[in-house]
């Protein structure tokens, strides 16, 4: 049957309208999305000087694009071990194994033994001459970006209304997440929460289609993953199990996987060479494994329940969410629950490998909660799309989101004085080329700050006099004591 040109050409045009009319609306979801996202999240954005963790981030980044690269300076590994189990268990030898390696410049050291790729992206911010604010308001650029990733990889996915309805839910999951809009700080948990989220949608796509592409995209992104935090080993861990669940696949099988480990070792040596000629990622493994042995309360000393309740209670849409999407999971074994299976056994696996992280500094659930929210919402987009009942939840979703908003609107943050007043001190009083001894908590900040100091930090309430030094009390207001 043939359609004259009068009869084609409308029903194009008319396909065109709408394929374009979808985009729109999709576009202006996500930008809609993006702004509530960043909004909530400057909020969050503190002006403090950077202080420990932040303050060896930026150190590492201003040792330039190339130290990171080749992790030069870094104390060889076979000295790293040799050195740590002399002095690493010994609680009075700890400091100075500190000062000896941050006496040699150890960019490794500086990164807290984290692989390189995050610094790639602070280095340029650090060299635009910006206020602490603005280089942390700058790498929100990371969190907007795993949003838009979310909502088109649902999008992706699922076809059709399901997915728009799953798109959405989890864009809206993603911005209400306290784990989410409270980490502002400089570290690369935000990055690699973004790296997850692109294995989980490729990996799951590989579930749904049986595209090897899929797969080895999966791949490359845990081998990005793996260059920026050592609990990459997670992904790995998922992808052994995916792949063994899904070994009936065509072309699955010991090539398949021969092949993944050369692609994974050949990202790690184009974005991290040092990891393997040098032999960096061992580091960040014993180091974990020696706070584990050596180190009480390593990651926290508050209480799991003190935690989890805080957790929930600081998000409560998003956990009410991934608690009815299990239900539904369990209840219903559809499409949606095999399609969305991965990012199960991901974050269980996630879950595990950081059971001992009992702290509420939220950059900790950025490992898991994304992938839960993807879960969660591939699990109730569907549902949402066939029942008339969407409506109510939409309006449950903006309540608690108000709610959220209102709690994060009377929240009283009140800044420690203490940073900015060392920073001030040290200034008007000249002291930036001398010999102090310090409050350890302090030591990265004052070293990033005033990089000509001579300092050694001290752990003890009050530590003794040695030589002609001064120190700097903890507290505030601020005092240093001269001793000769």
């Amino acid at each position: 049957m043939q359609f004259s040109d009068t009869t084609l050409w409308p029903r194009m045009h008319l396909r065109i309208s709408a394929t374009l009319g979808r985009v729109v609306k999709h576009i202006l979801a996500i930008l809609i999305l993006l702004a509530l996202l960043l909004l909530t999240m400057t909020r969050n954005v503190a002006p403090d000087p950077y202080v420990y963790d932040e303050a060896d981030y930026m150190y590492a980044a201003s040792l330039g694009f190339a130290a990171n690269f080749t992790d030069t300076p870094t104390l060889p590994s076979a000295d790293f071990l040799r050195i740590g189990l002399a002095r690493g268990t010994d609680a009075a030898q700890r400091q100075a194994l500190s000062q000896q390696i941050r006496a040699r410049d150890d960019v490794v050291f500086y990164r807290h033994w984290h692989g390189p790729l995050y610094l790639y992206a602070l280095i340029p911010v650090s060299r635009l001459g910006l206020t602490e604010r603005q280089t942390r308001m700058a790498m929100l650029a990371i969190p907007a970006l795993t949003l838009a990733v979310i909502y088109c990889g649902c999008l992706w996915l699922i076809p059709g209304r399901s997915g728009t309805f799953a798109a959405l839910a989890a864009g809206v999951l993603f911005l209400s997440s306290n784990a989410v809009v409270a980490s502002t700080e400089l570290a690369p948990h935000q990055l690699f929460a973004l790296w997850s989220v692109g294995f989980l949608f490729l990996l799951s796509k590989f579930v749904v289609t049986g595209r090897s592409a899929c797969w080895y995209g999966a791949v490359v992104a845990a081998g990005l993953a793996f260059c920026t935090l050592e609990v990459a080993f997670v992904l790995l861990g998922t992808l052994v199990i995916c792949g063994y669940l899904e070994r009936g696949r065509p072309r699955a099988g010991w090539r398949m996987a021969g092949r993944s480990l050369a692609l994974f070792v050949a990202v790690v040596v184009v974005v991290w060479p040092a990891a393997l000629f040098k032999l960096s990622f061992v580091k960040g493994y014993l180091f974990m494994a020696y706070l584990g042995l050596f180190r009480k309360a390593a990651w926290g000393n508050e209480g799991i329940w003190e935690v989890w309740g805080r957790r929930v209670l600081d998000s409560p849409l998003e956990w009410v969410a991934i608690a009815a999407s299990l239900f539904l999971c369990f209840r219903w074994r559809g499409n949606s629950g095999h399609r969305a299976y991965p990012m199960l056994v991901y974050a269980a696996l996630m879950l595990a490998a950081t059971a001992r992280v009992v702290s509420s500094a939220t950059r900790y659930s950025l490992l898991f909660v994304p992938a839960l929210d993807i879960f969660a919402a591939l699990t109730l987009g569907p549902v949402l799309a066939l029942s008339r009942a969407w409506y109510g939840v939409a309006a449950l979703f903006c309540g608690f989101l108000g709610a959220d908003e209102y709690r994060e609107f009377i929240r009283n943050r009140s800044p420690d004085p203490r940073p900015p007043a060392v920073l001030n001190y040290i200034r008007e009083n000249r002291l930036e080329e001398s010999t102090l001894l310090v409050p350890q908590e302090d030591l990265p900040m004052i070293h990033y700050y005033f990089p000509r100091a001579h300092l050694r930090g001290y752990y003890d309430l009050k530590p003794e006099p040695t030589g002609n030094t001064r120190i700097l009390n903890r507290g505030y207001p601020l005092r240093i004591e001269s001793q000769r």
